[in-house]
Formats: C-alpha cells, structure tokens, sequence
C-alpha cells in the first residue's frame, strides 16, 4: 500500500468526499480510502508526501492515433509495421508522462492500438488504459490510398455489417467511421458528407448487437446532423456544428460531440510544406470550429477532451496543450476544461465506474500537479509533477 498524504483536490472531481486536501491511500491498482490529512488509521508499506501539490484524476485523450507521429505522414507510411509498434509505445508512454492516463485510439494500422492494450492490460508494458477502435470504416473515396492500411472500404449495407463484425473479431472497443471528408485527405472536403444517414444507421444497429457503439469523424454539418440522427455515440470534431444540431443533442444522452481544438490550431500556423493543403482546410474551418463549440458550451452539452494527437504537426505527449487552448480560444471555465478531460470523458465513454473521479473503489490514476489548475490551466501542461497509474508511481 501507499499512502499519497498532503493533497490538495478539487472536490469537483471526488467523489464521496468534499475537504480541499485529503490523504490517499492506494491498495495495488485501486483506491482504498480517501481522509482528512493525517486521518489513515492503516499503516502504510510507503508513504509519499505531496506537500500540498494538486492531485486530479488521470486525464482522458479520447481522440488520438497512436500510429501515427506528428511528423510527415508520408513518412509514417513508409514505416513497416514492426516499426509503428514500438513507436506506439512509446507515443502511448509519452502521453502517459503527460498525466494522460487513458487513451482511446481513433484509428490504427495492423491492429497496432488493440495488440498494444492487451500487452499494457497484462503488464508487459507501463502505459495508459487504451480502447481501440481498429481500422476505420469508410466508403470509397478520393484521399482514401494516403493512409494505406487505416481504413476498411464499405459501399453496402452487407459489406457495413460484416465489417463492424470483423473489427469486433479482431479485439475493437468500439466502431470508427468517416462521416464526412478528412482536412487531412488529399482531396477530402471536410464539409462535405460521404456516407447516408441510411448506412450510418445500418452501422450503428450491427455495432449495438455486438454490444458497442459508434464514433464519427464529422466535420460538415449534414454530417453531424445526420450522425445524431443515427444514434452515433460520438461525434468527432463538429467543426461545422449548427444551432438545429445543438437543440437536438440538449438532453441527448445517445450522442456526444469531442472537440479536438488543438489539431486545427496548430494546422493553422505549423504544418510541414508537403501538408500545406491540410493548414488551408484548417484556416477555413477556424471560425465555424469556435462559434458553433462555444454555443455548445453555452447550451450545457456534456463535451468530450480530444486532440488529433498523432495527426501532423501535434506530437505525442504535447495532448495537454488543448487545456489552456480551450481556455483561450473558447472561453471556457477551467473547471469546465478539467471536467471534459476527466469526468465527462469517462462518462460518455462509459468507464465511470473506474475513471474519472478520485473515489474510493475507483482505479489510482491521477496526475501531481505544482499549482492550482483553476487559478492557472497551463498548470496541467507545464506543471506536471508526476504521475500514478494503476497505483505505481510512472512518473
């Protein structure tokens, strides 16, 4: 057992206990008791003294690719498949250095994401607790051959079925689909739809009978529109976001949007010259990504964290830049922002039970932090102390 004494929390994101500081104690992967300072009436194998630092639930990325780099995608598809495996563990463990402690991967080659979750859930590896979607479900479409062996090409009902079982077969968590063109596409129009409301309906009822859900990159609003139509779990980006899309998702507890600011953000001022074209969608894209977010926020919608980590030009381990530009770029409270990247995720994500939260019973993920986040978000970016996962000290 280790007892982790002096903390300061936000009681926010407890449960079950509302002191600004407390004293955790930690029975291998879980929490055991959360007390008043100096209140543990069990000895501890080791104690840890914070001094008083700020110790948050374990964040949650829930859109990155673990296949990919950051760097020049071409050259990430030159990469054999040995290669991207152990570069995917070491993106995995960079995100985990950056207090990430769950990842779901949105799109990987040669089921690289689930072999690697079941090789950290065994504990051959330290990493973050990832869910995997597998290859992502697409119809045929210009842009496709750019990234050669992430998508499955489906252009019927039947060959939409079968596919959604095999990706299950193979280990998936969930079901990925591009509901509209990619930015990052050669020839994608992110604000142009590629699949019907008709498939996507089709997709999400083989996805529930195999007990799942469905997850949408979704840029254009008829896109988004339609995917809520569907019952689609979650709406990836929603760059293009409309007020008819926003009273329809108010109350929704079927979909939800993630924002994933920091891929447009930074395609918009930093992007290699071979990916030029990708900066220009982003520009384009800019101004209805922050009006149609922030009446989201504004309107109460549960929002997800995401960041298109892995997607050229943001690295694995820069994840907690999205904080603060979220502050920034939308107005958002930092409470609000802490929340997305912790409970918010978890909830929709549906892994509650263990994520999410401080709470007695609940897995010992968390992140040290050297100052109060409310008072300063870039604290969860540049103020990481160390990190617990599963109750080892990682960091």
């Amino acid at each position: 057992m280790i007892l982790f004494k002096n903390c300061s929390v936000l009681p926010e994101l407890m449960d079950g206990f509302s002191e600004a500081k407390c004293d955790i104690l930690t029975d291998g992967k879980r929490i055991k008791g959360i007390y008043k300072c100096g209140e543990c009436p069990v000895d501890s194998e080791t104690v840890i003294d914070e001094e008083g630092r700020f110790v948050l639930p374990g964040f949650i990325d829930m859109h990155v690719h673990l296949t990919l780099s950051g760097d020049d995608t071409r050259i990430d598809n030159e990469k054999s498949g040995v290669q991207r495996g152990y570069d995917a563990l070491k993106y995995a463990q960079d995100a985990l250095n950056a207090g990430f402690t769950v990842l779901r991967d949105v799109g990987a080659t040669h089921n690289i994401a689930i072999n690697l979750r079941n090789s950290i859930n065994k504990g051959d590896f330290v990493g973050p607790t990832i869910y995997a979607c597998g290859l992502i479900l697409t119809p045929t479409e210009i842009g496709n051959d750019f990234l050669p062996g992430l998508y499955s090409e489906v252009d019927t009902p039947d060959e939409i079925i079968k596919a959604v079982r095999q990706e299950v077969a193979k280990g998936a968590d969930y079901i990925k689909v591009m509901g509209s063109g990619s930015a990052q596409n050669p020839g994608g129009e992110p604000g142009k739809p590629i699949i019907t409301l008709e498939d996507l309906k089709v997709m999400v009822e083989a996805a529930a009978f195999k007990d799942t859900y469905v997850a949408a990159h979704c840029h254009g609003a008829t896109a988004i529109h339609n995917a809520i139509l569907a019952g689609v779990h979650t709406i990836e980006h929603a760059s293009y976001l409309t007020d008819e899309s926003i009273e329809l998702l108010k109350g929704n507890t079927d979909s939800y949007i993630i924002p994933t600011l920091l891929i447009v953000w930074k395609l918009t001022a930093d992007v290699a010259e071979s990916s030029a074209y990708m900066g220009e969608k982003a520009r384009e894209m800019l101004n209805a990504v922050k009006t149609g977010i922030r009446k989201a926020y504004d309107a109460g919608l549960t929002l997800g964290f995401g960041t298109d980590t892995g997607i050229d030009p943001v690295h694995h381990g820069q994840n907690s830049e999205e904080f603060a530009l979220r502050r920034d770029f939308w107005g958002m409270k930092e409470i609000d922002i802490l929340k997305q990247a912790t409970i918010n995720s978890a909830r929709i994500m549906g892994i509650d039970k263990d994520y999410g939260t401080l709470a007695v019973g609940k897995y010992a993920d968390f992140v040290v932090l050297n100052r109060n986040p409310l008072e300063d978000i870039a604290a969860a970016h540049d103020g990481v102390v160390s990190v617990v996962k599963w109750g080892k000290v990682v960091r």
